[in-house]
């Protein structure tokens, strides 16, 4: 228990970085080619579902305080087991998804940006061992690293926003709403697959130390987060305007963007490299996400990694060697919106609710 131990302030800052390091890859190319250059508006509808659903999280995590009683404990007294691993599943499916959707990209940039060919078996073992090492060490060692790495992160990420800004013409943006509030508001439900990244915080549940502040750290580094996430997205769309879903990893062009009018070389490898870290980070925690799932389905709690649930996530990461992730993505979108909804939107609105039910439930027993 103590090794997943985490302070709220923690959270937020790791909260931060996940937002930032999985939406500057493909998000903003796919977002250009449903609805052109308002993308950036279906990013903020998506971002604004997130933050009310976050709001409803933070309030059940200030409800569990003193209980401290994790995702399943609360699931099974108040839906039910059978409902509670159902959930469990799906929150399983979403995390592997997003894992392999964010390994591929990871993947393209580095064979496309820094010219580094390899396979992906040689790719995904050493992601998986640096994951299971962080899950053998716990959630606490997760959140620390993040700690440290966090501003030499932030800082990549700013600087390689605000290099190509003198280049910027947000007329380009102009007129708001051209594609039809319709169809905006359709691309940012459709596109949710790519948001909702508080879903980790319900496997910590009961690790979060908090003290007197539950939703300002949080709501701070989101509103952060979204800021710079949403300004991305405008600077990307504005930069290369019709040819914008043509371009697959946004950041790396935005920094080829900047340094073709430079005499100095693509300085931006640097800055891209460190921001990377924040996509790695965001792999790692997915994975332990992903375990947790599998332990709690399983009703276990193994005190060293698992090696037989270890090689089924392994296996499980090699499903893009045979089918390609945009097939994967098409299908997920397809065939899982709702499910994956109910989870992303509908289960953080009843998690105080459910909070309230099984704490009742706790206190009637031990009278």
């Amino acid at each position: 228990m103590d090794k997943n131990r985490v302070k709220l302030d923690q959270l937020a800052l790791l909260y931060l970085l996940l937002i930032t390091g999985g939406k500057f890859l493909s998000l903003p190319s796919l977002l250009a080619g449903d609805v052109g250059h308002d993308s950036w508006l279906a990013m903020i509808f998506s971002f604004l579902w997130d933050g009310i659903c976050l709001c409803f999280l933070l309030w059940a995590i200030k409800l569990n305080s003193k209980a401290n009683m994790d995702i399943s404990a609360i699931l099974d007294k108040s839906v039910s087991k059978v409902v509670s691993k159902i959930l469990l599943a799906i929150f399983f499916v979403i995390f592997m998804l997003r894992t392999m959707i964010l390994m591929s990209s990871c993947f393209e940039m580095f064979s496309i940006t820094f010219d580094v060919s390899t396979n992906w078996i040689v790719y995904v073992i050493p992601i998986a061992i640096l994951s299971f090492f962080a899950i053998q060490k716990g959630f606490n060692a997760i959140a620390r690293t993040s700690q440290l790495l966090f501003g030499l992160i932030l800082l990549a990420v700013i600087a390689l926003l605000a290099s190509p800004f003198k280049e910027v013409q947000f007329t380009q943006l102009l007129p708001i709403g051209e594609a039809g509030w319709g169809k905006i508001l359709a691309t940012s439900y459709l596109r949710s697959f790519w948001f909702s990244d508080y879903m980790f915080i319900y496997f910590v549940l009961d690790g979060v130390k908090i003290k007197k502040r539950v939703f300002t750290p949080m709501l701070v580094c989101f509103g952060i987060g979204v800021v710079i996430t949403v300004l991305l997205n405008a600077v990307f769309v504005a930069l290369f305007g019709s040819y914008a879903p043509d371009f697959d990893m946004a950041m790396s062009k935005i920094g080829a963007f900047s340094a073709a009018s430079s005499s100095n070389g693509r300085w931006d490898w640097l800055t891209l490299s460190v921001w990377l870290l924040s996509v790695f980070i965001k792999i790692i925690v997915f994975i332990f996400c992903a375990y947790k799932c599998i332990e709690k389905i399983l009703d276990k709690s193994f005190a060293n990694v698992n090696w037989i649930v270890a090689l089924f996530i392994v296996a499980t990461l090699m499903i893009p060697m045979f089918v390609s992730t945009e097939q994967l993505l098409s299908t997920v979108i397809l065939w899982g919106v709702i499910p994956f909804t109910l989870v992303q939107y509908l289960l953080p609105l009843l998690m105080p609710l459910f909070t309230k039910v099984a704490l009742n439930k706790t206190e009637v027993k031990h009278e």
